[in-house]
């Protein structure tokens, strides 16, 4: 806001909330649950600490092989693939890379036999002596896994799994909880059970040609499994988070975009809304079907910064099949639905969703999970939002054309954007967060065994305990966003609708397209109703009045006036972004909101909100 030598020596209220962060003690705030929303911190989102995650003939250090051989097909139906093939010494046959590291760690490696049938071993050693290390051993002929701990290692919480990918490879993780690393290994073995006491690793005598092939190798500490490729550098990249808030504790959201991340964005007050999905983060059970594709649980940190983000995977099973995960939903004639869910590409940049058939709700949208993001909009409307780190929230909406149980679907598209494709079995998209409600989007509600509702909020302050007693105001504020039933910037009142004088979007389906209304009611009767000049969706509102004295204007734009209306008597009651009681929410963010016990000149008005 900008000031002039005319200006009154401060307002009798303000609350900076892009800059302040508070709430005024005075002021009331209430929400009878917890919600989430963007705090301004951040979290480790993805890791990989190996240097060239798929190049094994380069950093990593060799024993007891041959030179390794690159151009080899990999899961993906590349040729980043390497082979491995033992010599015949007696030693230890493998790569291995030094690094001191903790935490929750995923050693992750893609492997396949080529020649003979040598097993794969990974180790992670927690310190120099021969019994301080831990094993994981992967039978490549689709056998069990194996794992073993040093006499003195201090690794726990060691786990072994093997899955079947693309390219005859499989996925295998080596799990272990780690104060200390020195070290990890991979390396051929020729023993389904080798001792743990031996660095962790299978000495044998080699023949000199049994080989494995392996690919796109990472070792995080958040144990994730997903792959994120190397070179010279590691690769770690940090992201927004989305946290939870306690009962009747404001949310103060920021920006989660590009250069913009973490720039606040004031206050988020929103409206009541339920999540109609349970089972929002857990797509790999039996709520959510899947078609010619697979889950797995837990393989990524999610926008919250746990790790809950699931990976959908495409099958190769069949011939330019659709690949989706779906679910029947029982859809109201009339009402309007947002489908949204939070995605980020691993191998797959396409991704769709879509709800209802042609005759129920009927919404389609493509969604491009790269750069800036972008949508393909077939039927319905759309919206996708950068989270950070790859991750965006991909929403549709549209309207229940009959009363009938259909399909939501998440379905993968190819590079070429065809639901119909011949699958890898490793390309896909990781899933967080997926949420139905009533309306437009709003900030995401978690739903386990059931569904959740998030309350509404109200934040309201009696100026009467900032000096303020009724009479002639003014009052300035900024707001961003503003979606729903004629949804409120503020509202000024006695605590009744007879007495009031409201800011609010132009529409009873309004968008953030809409300008706005100032709207006053004197004794029961309306007086003013007319739209703010100039298109205010994002940007700055003045109001100001005194006896038959209406003042309006956004964005620096003329000053319009009323010279007819009444004033309200005993408007004392501030609402910010609602009604009285949080009713007709903004669904938007309320910048700063600033009143003057007394009306300000044209002059002012117009200087404040330029």
């Amino acid at each position: 806001m900008a000031y002039t030598d005319n200006f009154p020596q401060r307002p009798v209220f303000m609350a900076d909330f892009a800059n302040g962060g508070r709430i005024d003690p005075r002021a009331t705030f209430t929400r009878a649950s917890t919600a989430n929303v963007w705090d301004g911190s951040k979290h480790l989102s993805s890791e990989n600490l190996l240097l060239q995650s798929s190049d094994f003939d380069t950093t990593w250090s060799k024993q007891g092989l041959a030179t390794p051989t690159g151009g080899q097909s990999d899961p993906a139906g590349g040729t980043d693939g390497f082979t491995l093939v033992e010599d015949s010494a007696s030693t230890f046959h493998r790569v291995f890379q030094q690094i001191s590291t903790s935490g929750e760690l995923a050693l992750t490696v893609y492997a396949k036999q080529n020649s003979g049938t040598r097993y794969l071993n990974l180790t992670i050693a927690s310190d120099t002596a021969s019994d301080e290390a831990g094993l994981a051993t992967f039978d490549l002929a689709g056998g069990a896994t194996h794992t073993s701990n040093g006499a003195s290692s201090t690794l726990t919480n060691l786990s072994a799994t093997q899955t079947a990918s693309g390219n005859g490879y499989y996925k295998c993780v080596f799990k272990a909880t780690a104060t200390t690393t020195t070290a990890v290994t991979i390396s051929l073995g020729d023993s389904a059970a080798p001792v743990s006491n031996n660095y962790g690793l299978d000495l044998y005598t080699g023949d000199g040609t049994s080989s494995i092939d392996v690919a796109f190798a990472s070792l995080s500490t958040t144990g994730a499994t997903d792959y994120n490729a190397t070179t010279t550098q590691i690769h770690r990249e940090y992201a927004p988070s989305l946290v939870s808030k306690a009962n009747n504790v404001g949310r103060f959201d920021h920006s989660t975009d590009g250069q913009s991340a973490g720039t606040s964005l004031g206050i988020l007050i929103e409206g009541q809304s339920t999540n109609l999905l349970n089972y929002s983060e857990q797509f790999d059970n039996g709520y959510w079907t899947k078609s010619d594709a697979t889950v797995a649980a837990s393989a990524a940190v999610a926008p919250s910064g746990e790790l809950t983000a699931d990976l959908a995977t495409v099958d190769s099973t069949g011939s330019a099949t659709t690949h989706s995960i779906e679910r029947l939903y029982t859809f109201t004639s009339g009402t309007t639905y947002t489908f949204s869910v939070y995605a980020k590409a691993a191998g797959l940049t396409k991704f769709a969703l879509r709800g209802g058939s042609t005759t129920t709700w009927a919404a389609e949208t493509i969604f491009t999970l790269t750069g800036d993001g972008s949508v393909s909009v077939s039927i319905g409307s759309a919206r996708i939002e950068p989270c950070g780190n790859g991750w965006y929230r991909c929403s549709v909406t549209g309207t229940a054309g009959a009363s009938s149980a259909t399909k939501l679907l998440m379905s993968f598209l190819d590079s070429g954007g065809n639901y119909s494709f011949d699958g890898d079995d490793y390309s896909g998209v990781l899933l967080w967060g997926a949420q139905m409600e009533t309306g437009a989007a709003s900030s995401y509600l978690k739903a386990d065994g059931s569904t959740v509702t998030r309350a509404a909020e109200s934040l309201s302050m009696d100026l009467t305990q900032a000096g303020f007693n009724g009479g002639p105001v003014t009052i300035v504020s900024e707001t961003e966003g503003g979606v729903g039933y004629y949804p409120k910037a503020w509202t000024l009142s006695d605590g009744t609708s007879a007495n009031r004088v409201q800011v609010r979007r132009t529409s009873s389906a309004a968008t953030t397209s809409d300008n706005w209304t100032v709207y006053a009611t004197s004794s029961g009767v309306d007086n003013v109703a007319a739209t703010f000049n100039g298109s205010a969706s994002a940007g700055k509102l003045a109001v100001s009045w005194d006896t038959d004295d209406f003042s309006f204007t956004s964005l620096g734009n003329t000053v319009q006036q009323d010279t007819a209306a009444a004033l309200p008597a005993n408007a004392t009651t501030l609402n910010i972004g609602a009604l009285n009681g949080g009713s007709d929410p903004l669904n938007g963010h309320v910048k700063r909101i600033a009143v003057w016990g007394e009306a300000l000149s044209d002059t002012n008005l117009q200087a404040l909100t330029s």
